[in-house]
């Protein structure tokens, strides 16, 4: 059995992951906090899942399981923390439709920074897994 290529398959799964969960998020109504969280936790759930997959791949006798390698939770705790407070104030402004905003009908333009820092975040976090899985295996 050939190896895989990591890497390549890793940019390639996150480019699939980005598209299926952040590439269509609703342009005419902010998501719920509640529904972005939920995203981005299947989202993540869904490339570990692929991870499980590669590192049995390629594992050979190494022992170790996955959250052995996905060691750096902290640095994914962090990025949340530090995206939460972001997405919490562009969402704030996403819901919040002014006057102007009725009468020129451009809350969308907060929609779209909302999503935008979603799209970020999601890019963001798949990275710092992938950075986590590569330097370890």
């Amino acid at each position: 059995m050939e190896t895989p290529n990591i890497p390549q398959c890793c940019l390639e799964e996150r480019d699939r992951l980005l598209q299926k969960y952040v590439g269509q998020l609703p342009v005419t109504q902010a998501l719920s906090l509640e529904q972005i969280s939920d995203l981005i936790d299947a989202m993540e759930e869904e490339y570990k899942q692929f991870l499980v997959r590669l590192w049995e791949q390629v594992k050979h006798s190494d022992s170790r399981s996955l959250d052995d390698i996905l060691d750096k939770r902290y640095n994914r705790v962090v990025l949340s923390v530090e995206y939460a407070s972001e997405i919490r104030k562009s969402h704030a402004a996403a819901e919040e439709i002014t006057v102007w905003e009725q009468i020129t009908r451009s809350n969308d333009r907060d929609i779209e920074a909302l999503n935008a820092l979603v799209r970020t975040y999601a890019t963001d976090l798949l990275a710092h897994i992938t950075l986590d899985f590569m330097e370890d295996i």
